[in-house]
C-alpha cells in the first residue's frame, strides 16, 4: 500500500505531458534506452535524464545499467497501487 507522500509524489511525476508521453511510449515498447527517450522527447539530453529521474525517483520507472547504457522500464505493480489509492482502496498515512 502507498503512504500518502508516496501517491503525492508519483502525481507530481505524472503531472507533465513530456513524462507522460515517455512512460506511454516505454509501456508500448516494454523498454527503451535513454537514447530512445530522447528521440520520444525531442529535448536535449540533459533535459530528458532530469524527466527520467524524477520518474525513476517515483518508483514509476526501473532504471538498469549495463555498462554505458540504461534500459528504463515501467514499473506497472507501482502504478496500479497508485490507481487503486487514487480510486481510495489502498490510502495509507
Amino acid at each position: 500500500m502507498l503512504k500518502e507522500n508516496e501517491i503525492v509524489k508519483i502525481a507530481r511525476a505524472l503531472s507533465d505531458k513530456t513524462r507522460v508521453r515517455i512512460i506511454k511510449e516505454i509501456a508500448c515498447k516494454g523498454s527503451i534506452s535513454c537514447g530512445e527517450a530522447e528521440r520520444i522527447a525531442e529535448l536535449s539530453q540533459p533535459t530528458v535524464s532530469h524527466h527520467l529521474k524524477i520518474l525513476t525517483d517515483a518508483g514509476i520507472l526501473n532504471a538498469e545499467k549495463n555498462g554505458r547504457h540504461i534500459t528504463v522500464t515501467v514499473n506497472k505493480h507501482v502504478l496500479e497501487e497508485f490507481a487503486s489509492a487514487i480510486a481510495g482502496e489502498a490510502l495509507q498515512k
